[in-house]
C-alpha cells in the first residue's frame, strides 16, 4: 500500500436521493428484467457456505480440476470464461485458469489432479448445461460490465459481448446495450434499487469495469529526460519538447514516466500547452476539467490539486489531435522531479473489460461496484458501506490510486468494514476449496541478553494484499537471495480461507531467516484509529482468531494517513483492544520518525522507517540514525522494504553494507529484546 505523496508505499439504509435517482434512471432508460433469481436460474452459491467467525466463504472440496490457459486471450474472452468459472465453481470447484506464469507456478502446490484443455473455449460446451444464458454489457457505458457481472451471478449466466453470445449460441438473459448513458452513478443507483436485495450481504466487491492494455509493437521516441536523482522539486521549470517528428497520423501521444523507478519520485506535471504552427491547440492544468479531453491513459498516475504525478511503473499519456497540414508541433510542459518524456503517433493502449476476481463475485452473488470514494460518488460509497454489518469485507480495490486508497480505506474503517486488496486475485473459487493445514505456532521467546548495540529488523510490505501474496510475493520468494539474511514477510492471515495452499507453501518453505508477519492491520487492511471505538473489538477479535490459528504474532499496521503530515501513533484505545484480543509480540507501524512505545504500553510498538531509494540511500539513512543516537543503551530500528522495487537480493546487499555492530533480527526476536529493554 502507499503512505505519502511521492512514496510508492507513498451502514444502514439507502438515502431518498439514491432511491429517487434509481427509480428515475430505470424509468428513463427502460426497465430491465427484475424477476427473482430463482425464476431465471439457480440461486448463487449452492456450494458456498458462510461460517461464523470467518470473513470469506468456504467452497465445496475439489478432487480434480480442469486447467484452461487464457494467457493468449484478450479481456473480452477472459471475462466470458472467468464468469463461467464462477458459475461452475459455485457448485463444485472444477475450473482453474492461467492468466500468467505465476498461475502455472502454483499448480504443483494444489492437492488435486489436473486435466488440461487444449482449447479454453471448450469450457463453454463442457458446461453449457449450467449456463442459463448471457448478460450482454455495453462498453459505451463501461460500468455495465459490473452490472452485468452482478446480474450473471444472480441469474446463473455468464457475461458476454453481443458477438460472443451469438458465436456460442447463448440465449440473452439481459442486453444492457443502450440502456444506460455513461453515468456510473445512475448504473450504481439502479443496481442498488433493483439487485441489492437479492445479492449476498456477506461481502462487497469493488472492481474496475475496464482496464487499459498496452498495444504491442508501439515505438516511443524519447524527447526529454532528467538525468539526475531529483526528489525535492528543485528542477521545477517549463520544458518545451518538439513533437514534429511524431506527425503523420493526425494524432500525437505524449507519455511521461519515472526516470528512476526505485525511489518513488517520478514526473509531477502542473501545466501543459501544445502549439501547432504557432497556434495553441491545447492548454490545461492537470486534475482539472480542462485535462479531460486530452488524458488518454492515466493508469498508475495519481493526482493532487492542480497536479498529476507518476511514480515507479506508473505513467500518464496524453493524446492531441493535430490539425491537418501541421508542419511544426511542440509542447510546453511544466514539470519537476525525475521525468522521461516520449512521443509516438500510434495509439499505445486499448480498453478491454477487467476480468480478474469475477469468478468469486459470480459464485457468491455479490454486488460489484466501482465507486470513487471521494467527490460526488463518495456519498454513494458511504451508502453502500452502510448496508452491511461491522466486520464485513470489501474485496477488490479503489479507483484513483493512492488518493483512492487513502480515502477508500478511511471510509471503510469509519463504517467498520475491512478492506482486502483482491482485484487481481485469480482462481479464488478454486483456491478457497483447497484443503491445506495452515495451523502454525510462533517461535518460543528469545532468552538472549540485550546488549548496547543497534538492532535492526527489516520487513517486506504489501502482504495484506492477497493478490500480491499470490503473484509478486511468490516471485520474490523464489529469488536466490531469500534466506541469506533475516527478513520479515508480511502476509494475510485471511489466506487461511481464500488461499490456504498459498499460505501453506510459504509456511513450509520458509528458512530460519524468513518470518511471516501479519500485513496491515490484522485480518485485513484498515486504519484502527478511524474505526468507531465501540466496533473496534469486532476487528481485533477476528484478527486474534485468524492470527492465533496461523501463528502470526507480529502486526504491521497503519494509522490514518494525512497527506504531507507524519503518521500519528495508534491511540491507546486501539492498542489496548489489540492487547485484549490478539496475542502479539509487537506492532510495526508506519511512522518514519521511528518513534517507539513507552515502557508499560499495552503492546510494544515501533515506527518503521522507509528510506525510499537505492541500497546506498537506505544504508545512509540507517547510519544517520545511529549517529543521532545518544549512545545510552541499545538502539532499536525497524525498516520497511518496498516489495515493488526491491528483491531479497537487494536486502542482502543492504545488510552486507551495514557496520558489523548492527545486528539484523527477525521481528519476533527483535520485539523480545525490545520489550526486555523497555
Amino acid at each position: 500500500m502507499t503512505s505519502d505523496l511521492h512514496h510508492p508505499l507513498s451502514r444502514r439504509t439507502l438515502t431518498r436521493r439514491g432511491l429517487m435517482a434509481a427509480t428515475a434512471g430505470a424509468a428513463a432508460l427502460g426497465a430491465l428484467t427484475t424477476a427473482p433469481a430463482s425464476a431465471e436460474g439457480p440461486r448463487p452459491g449452492r456450494g458456498v457456505r458462510w461460517k461464523d467467525g470467518r470473513v470469506f466463504p468456504s467452497f465445496s472440496g475439489a478432487g480434480k480440476i480442469t486447467v484452461a490457459d487464457l494467457r493468449e486471450l484478450d479481456g473480452f474472452d477472459r471475462l466470458l470464461l472467468i464468469t463461467l468459472q464462477g458459475l461452475v465453481n459455485r457448485d463444485r470447484p472444477e475450473v482453474y485458469v492461467i492468466l500468467d506464469d505465476v498461475d502455472e507456478t502454483w499448480l504443483p502446490d494444489l492437492p488435486v489432479r489436473a486435466r488440461r484443455l487444449e482449447d479454453p473455449f471448450a469450457l463453454v460446451e463442457e458446461h453449457r448445461d449450467r449456463i442459463t444464458g448471457a448478460v450482454v454489457y455495453d462498453l459505451a457505458s463501461p460500468h455495465t460490465v459490473n452490472l452485468a457481472t452482478t446480474l450473471a451471478g444472480l441469474r446463473g449466466g455468464v457475461v458476454a459481448s453481443a458477438e460472443q453470445a451469438e458465436r456460442f449460441s447463448l440465449p440473452i438473459l439481459e442486453d444492457l446495450s443502450g440502456r444506460f448513458a455513461d453515468d456510473p452513478a445512475a448504473v450504481h443507483d439502479w443496481a442498488m434499487a433493483n439487485l441489492w436485495p437479492e445479492c449476498t450481504h456477506e461481502i462487497l466487491v469493488g472492481l474496475p469495469p475496464t482496464q487499459t492494455v498496452a498495444v504491442a509493437g508501439i515505438e516511443w521516441t524519447e524527447l526529454l529526460r532528467e538525468p539526475e536523482h531529483v526528489t525535492d522539486s528543485s528542477n521545477l521549470d517549463t520544458y518545451t519538447v518538439d513533437l514534429s517528428g511524431a506527425l503523420g497520423t493526425g494524432e500525437v501521444f505524449v507519455r511521461l514516466t519515472d526516470g528512476f523507478t526505485s525511489d518513488g519520485w517520478g514526473p509531477a506535471l502542473t501545466g501543459v500547452e501544445v502549439t501547432a504552427d504557432g497556434e495553441v491547440i491545447a492548454s490545461f492544468v492537470p486534475n482539472t476539467p480542462g485535462e479531460e479531453g486530452f488524458l488518454f491513459d492515466g493508469s498508475g498516475s495519481s493526482t493532487k490539486e492542480g497536479l498529476r504525478f507518476a511514480d515507479g511503473g506508473g505513467r500518464m499519456i496524453y493524446r492531441f489531435a493535430v490539425p491537418e497540414g501541421t508542419a511544426a508541433l511542440s509542447a510546453a510542459l511544466t514539470l519537476e522531479n525525475q521525468f522521461v518524456v516520449s512521443a509516438t503517433d500510434q495509439a499505445p493502449t486499448r480498453v478491454e473489460p477487467f476480468a480478474s476476481f469475477r469468478d468469486f463475485s459470480v459464485a457468491t452473488g455479490a454486488l460489484v461496484s466501482w465507486l470513487p470514494p471521494s467527490g460526488d460518488s463518495g456519498s454513494q460509497f458511504e451508502e453502500l458501506l452502510a448496508q452491511v454489518e461491522p466486520g464485513t469485507v470489501y474485496a477488490g480495490w479503489f479507483s484513483n490510486d493512492v488518493a483512492g486508497e487513502w480515502s477508500g480505506v478511511e471510509l471503510c474503517s469509519r463504517a467498520s468494514v475491512i478492506v482486502v486488496a483482491a482485484d487481481f486475485y485469480v482462481n479464488a473459487t478454486v483456491l478457497s476449496a483447497m484443503r491445506a493445514n495452515t495451523r502454525a505456532k510462533p517461535a518460543k521467546p528469545s532468552q538472549r541478553s540485550v546488549e548496547d548495540r543497534t538492532y535492526l529488523t527489516l520487513t517486506i510490505g504489501e502482504g495484506d494484499n492477497i493478490q500480491y501474496c499470490q503473484r509478486h510475493m511468490r516471485e520474490l520468494w523464489d529469488d536466490a537471495g531469500r534466506g541469506a539474511v533475516p527478513m520479515n514477510w508480511t502476509v494475510s492471515p485471511l489466506l487461511e480461507d481464500i488461499g490456504p495452499a498459498i499460505l501453506k507453501h510459504f509456511q513450509d518453505t520458509a528458512t530460519e531467516n524468513d518470518l511471516l508477519v501479519c500485513g496491515p492491520s490484522g485480518a485485513g487492511y484498515t486504519y484502527g484509529d478511524s474505526w468507531p471505538q465501540e466496533d473496534w473489538g469486532v476487528f481485533t477479535r477476528l484478527s486474534g482468531d485468524y492470527q492465533r490459528r496461523t501463528g502470526l504474532d507480529v502486526v504491521y499496521a497503519y494509522s490514518t494517513p494525512r497527506p504531507g503530515e507524519p503518521a500519528e501513533p495508534l491511540p491507546d484505545w486501539v492498542l489496548e483492544q489489540y492487547a485484549a484480543d490478539v496475542d502479539l509480540r509487537g506492532i510495526l507501524q508506519t511512522d518514519e520518525s521511528g518513534a517507539i512505545s513507552e515502557p508499560g504500553a499495552a503492546v510494544p510498538l515501533i515506527g518503521i522507517l522507509y528510506p525510499a531509494g537505492s541500497v546506498d540511500v537506505y544504508v545512509n539513512a540507517i547510519l544517520e540514525r545511529i549517529e543521532a543516537h545518544d549512545g545510552n543503551g541499545p538502539l532499536f530500528l525497524a525498516g520497511l522494504i518496498n516489495a515493488w522495487s526491491w528483491t531479497p537480493s537487494d536486502v542482502v546487499a543492504l545488510v552486507e553494507a551495514l557496520p558489523s555492530d548492527v545486528e539484523v533480527l527477525l521481528a519476533d526476536e527483535f520485539f523480545d529484546l525490545f520489550a526486555r529493554k523497555a
